[in-house]
């Protein structure tokens, strides 16, 4: 079966391929986009409009999940971890403990998304 697939196009990341895990065993689907972005929002957008599937956070989608506006695929599969950054300006207007507070607060809803 083919499907359309919705690439986020990212800097250092290869685009042609999407890279799936289950237990022990690792699959490679070579892809080709039929659209592809480096906006993760228009990449979502394209999905929520119809237009393919794409592969997004399970943070990023998870009302759209639970109103039904999407589906997920592969459940049993995992996709590889991404990587998150948070920066921020040390300056004395902010205070370091409420960037404190925020960081942990987005780490830990991340890691129970």
């Amino acid at each position: 079966m083919r499907h359309a697939c919705l690439i986020v196009r990212e800097n250092d990341a290869a685009y042609g391929a999407w890279h799936f895990r289950r237990g022990k065993s690792t699959e490679t689907v070579k892809v080709d986009n039929v659209l592809s972005s480096n906006d993760g929002n228009a990449v979502l957008r394209w999905t929520l409009d119809g237009h393919g599937i794409a592969i997004r956070s399970a943070w990023e989608i998870a009302p759209y999940l639970a109103r039904g506006e999407l589906i997920p695929l592969l459940g049993d599969w995992k996709l590889p971890n991404a990587d998150i950054y948070a920066t921020y300006l040390e300056r004395s207007e902010v205070s370091s403990a409420k960037v404190r507070a925020f960081l942990d607060f987005t780490a830990k809803y991340l890691a129970t998304s």
